[in-house]
């Protein structure tokens, strides 16, 4: 599905840690290359999902990173002609490596700042290494609230990571309210028992019972389980109007497929979330006529936007497709950091974690504004010392106190192959012509709150 292309120096150094994803890696196309001569290259870890759950994903996630690590280096890099080099791990989306490879890349690799991860539990456990030694950490695909709340914990000297994905705690709102159009009296919620899933299904019943409706049933379970008969046995015994499910594509097409084969299962209408708008489910659960018209929630990535058109032309080509949910995200997650090192002058820590904000922040200079595919222009301003504000692929990437970031939200639908539904919205279809998420409806920041 992915080109190839030559290896990164680094990858002899990096054998031990990532042989099993080694294939992987070489499947994910183009790297970025550094000239003949060139200074010590400035390191960053990127943590992604190259296998595992998440695994369908991680390697467009690694590819957006590169993409936005070629425009950097062929501007000259960040500062000093030094080039971003960026360290790829595949985190296996296992929470359980998370110290390890948080505590190799900052003690071996000696990376200045980690990109990554996209589960929230792998972004927890990297965390919890990278803030104390003071690297700034950028995430862009973790939602969990539970990071928000971690944030809240530390007094702010302490606070190194940020997030260019917004808080499931909006989402969940998003959940509710897309219930109550799809006329669901009744819910149950089935979620993950990890720390996105948990606290994001506690959000939607929370919401979901603010709002009048009656929750049937609330059932956690584990990911990657063989089966999940007997959680939704449960779901099937409560009888709701439609089931909210917190998942990964891989557990949420095993769910799918117990559901069509239990018997005495009510008519539902399904509501997914970000974890489940993904080419993983569909094919996961194999027959796509399971999943037509189901329903779910999602961050928006307006397709429509000259932001988001300039990064996905540069994805296009260099991969010759286009780019998933949430690689904009990662873009920006790279452009940002860069951007910032280039303000702060330096790779500490502290200096280059207090430049994120402001390189996101309006300018107060005329003229500062810096687009996806202007990091050159941006690199140069702030060498110039001009004030400079990044706007996102993804959308608005100005962070609060937190390090987090507020977009918009849309209520999707998966349309099989052969679906004759009406779409009024965007469609993305899933390569190989096997069916399309349509965009059903758009809510703004302001909507939701």
């Amino acid at each position: 599905m992915h080109g190839t292309g030559p290896q990164p120096r680094w990858l002899a150094s990096l054998a031990a840690l990532i042989v099993a994803s080694l294939a992987a890696l070489t499947a994910c196309g183009p790297q970025p290359t550094l000239p003949e001569g060139a200074l010590a290259p400035i390191k960053v870890g990127v943590v992604t999902s190259l296998t595992g759950t998440l695994g369908t994903d991680g390697p467009g996630w690694a590819n957006s990173a590169r993409v936005a690590a070629r425009e950097v280096n062929a501007a000259g890099g960040p500062i000093d002609g030094r080039p971003i080099e960026l360290v790829v791990v595949d985190d296996e989306t296992n929470p359980g490596r998370a110290e390890a490879i948080a505590t190799r890349l900052v003690n071996e690799d000696e990376v200045v700042a980690v990109i990554g991860a996209a589960a929230s539990s792998i972004t927890l456990g990297l965390a919890a290494v990278t803030g104390p030694a003071q690297i700034p950490q950028v995430s862009c695909c973790s939602t969990s609230d539970l990071i928000t709340m971690r944030a809240m914990g530390l007094p702010e000297e302490e606070r190194f990571l940020f997030r260019t994905a917004p808080s499931d705690i909006l989402q969940a709102k998003v959940v509710s309210i897309a219930a109550t159009q799809l006329a669901c009296s009744s819910l149950a919620v089935l979620h993950l028992d990890d720390s996105y899933g948990q606290p994001f299904g506690d959000a939607i019943v929370s919401e979901f019972r603010s709002g009048g409706g009656i929750i049937a049933a609330q059932v956690p379970f584990a990911d990657e389980q063989a089966s999940y008969t007997a959680e939704l046995t449960m779901i099937r015994d409560a009888m709701p109007d439609c089931i909210a499910m917190v998942a990964f594509p891989g557990s949420a097409g095993t769910i799918v497929q117990n559901w069509a084969s239990l018997s005495g299962t009510p008519d539902v209408t399904w509501i997914g979330t970000d974890g489940v708008r993904a080419q993983g489910l569909v094919e996961q659960v194999g027959d796509p006529a399971l999943i037509d018209g189901f329903f779910g929630t999602s961050p928006v990535t307006d397709g429509s936007t000259r932001e988001y058109n300039a990064f996905r032309d540069r994805y296009r080509a260099f991969y010759g497709e286009d780019p998933i949910p949430f690689s904009s995200n990662q873009y920006d997650a790279v452009a940002l950091l860069s951007l910032a090192i280039a303000r702060a002058g330096t790779t500490d820590g502290v200096a280059v974690r207090d430049a994120l904000r402001e390189v996101a922040g309006a300018p107060s200079d005329p003229g500062g504004l810096i687009l996806p595919g202007q990091l050159a222009e941006g690199l140069a301003e702030v060498r110039d010392g001009i004030d400079i504000d990044y706007q996102g692929a993804s959308g608005n990437v100005d962070f609060d106190a937190l390090g987090n970031v507020v977009t918009s939200y849309e209520i999707w639908r998966y349309d099989a192959p052969g679906s004759t539904a009406s779409c009024d919205g965007p469609r993305s279809v899933v390569p190989g012509d096997r069916g399309a998420f349509c965009r059903f409806r758009t809510l703004n920041a302001e909507e939701i709150r």
